[in-house]
Formats: structure tokens, sequence, C-alpha cells
């Protein structure tokens, strides 16, 4: 099973949830046993949300039948519900080239890159070695501001975008900075968790 998740990976209820990172089948027996023990765990000192439905059935054949479509598929064991992953994948980024600066030779905040994927995680949409496009959203570089604050982040991030400039994936980690506002990166700017 291969894809990403386009729906229903926000947090709508609650403070805390828990997020698949690679595709699976979860059967409603294991949605159960996980809603008691959180239930268990909470007590009455909280709210428990379940927000996935077990609404696929999985059919099984009875043993020792035949091969063929005469019989048809069998009767439904049991129900899963399916779950996705919802960021890109890629872990480490190599800069091949700044798009429209070739005589710099440091990327800084706001600039869209051409890069490699070095690392991926497992079952990811992009693959090793691909060639991405990327714009850089925070560097351990300090960054000087027009009204004299410095800014230095703990390390160096992107986020792989498409031709539009829209984001692959649908989750982005870590603080940004405001900087990207103001070069229309709107919709990276709406998916992070802190701006900075």
């Amino acid at each position: 099973m291969k894809g990403m998740s386009s729906r229903g990976n926000r947090i709508c209820f609650g403070r805390y949830a828990l997020q698949a990172l690679e595709p699976a089948w979860i059967t409603s027996r294991q949605i159960e046993a996980g809603r008691r023990a959180m239930t268990r765990n909470v007590r009455r000192g909280g709210k428990l949300w379940v927000r996935i439905f077990p609404d696929k059935p999985v059919t099984v054949r009875t043993a020792e039948t035949r091969m063929g479509s005469g019989k048809g598929k069998g009767s439904p064991k049991y129900w899963v519900a399916v779950v996705k992953p919802d960021n890109s994948g890629a872990r480490k980024l190599m800069c091949i080239r700044i798009i429209g600066a070739s005589h710099r030779r440091y990327a800084h905040i706001g600039d869209v890159i051409i890069a490699v994927v070095k690392e991926a995680g497992p079952k990811a949409t992009l693959e090793r070695s691909e060639v991405v496009r990327a714009v850089i959203v925070r560097t351990c570089k300090e960054l000087k501001r027009d009204n004299g604050i410095i800014i230095r982040y703990d390390d160096n991030a992107a986020v792989i975008i498409d031709q539009a400039g829209n984001p692959k994936g649908t989750r982005i980690f870590g603080a940004i900075a405001e900087e990207l506002r103001q070069l229309n990166f709107t919709k990276i700017i709406s998916l992070a968790p802190e701006i900075l």
C-alpha cells in the first residue's frame, strides 16, 4: 500500500494525537484494544476521541477451497481502517544549487534550492537520490532583521515544494521564519506549528 493522507491529518479535538508513520491497516480489534488501554490510563482525567473507523471489509476464503471465481470472494472476516502518513518522507537533503543566485555559495532563509534526497524514510513517496525543489525555512547561521533582532536556529531545515511553491507534504516540524510570509509561502506558514 502506497500514498499519503490528504485529509483527517489535523488535531481537531484535544491537545495530543497519534500519528501514522507508514501506511497500514488497523483492525477493529486493535482500535478497541488501544481505546481501552488509553481510557484505563486517562481514567476521569481527560477525554478521548477515536478519529478512525474500520469501514473496509477484508474477506478470507475457507480452507481447502478450489481456485477460481465460481464460489465468489468469501464472506468478510474482519474490518480494517486504512491509515497513511502525511509528509513527504525525506530526512536529509543535499543542496545542488540556488535558484536565481548562481554566484552565491550559501543559501539563506526563503531561498528556493535544487536538492537531492540523501536519506528517506521507509515507504516514503520520495526515493533516495531523487532531485527536488525546496525552500529554506531554518538556518544555523544567524539572521539579522531590520528591527535589530538576531535569530539563530538549532538546525538547518528545508521544505520540499512543487513548481507552484506549495509543499509536497502536509506536515511541518519545528518553527519557521517570519520572512517566508513576505515571500508568499502562505501554505507553508499555515502548516507550521510555530512562526518566529
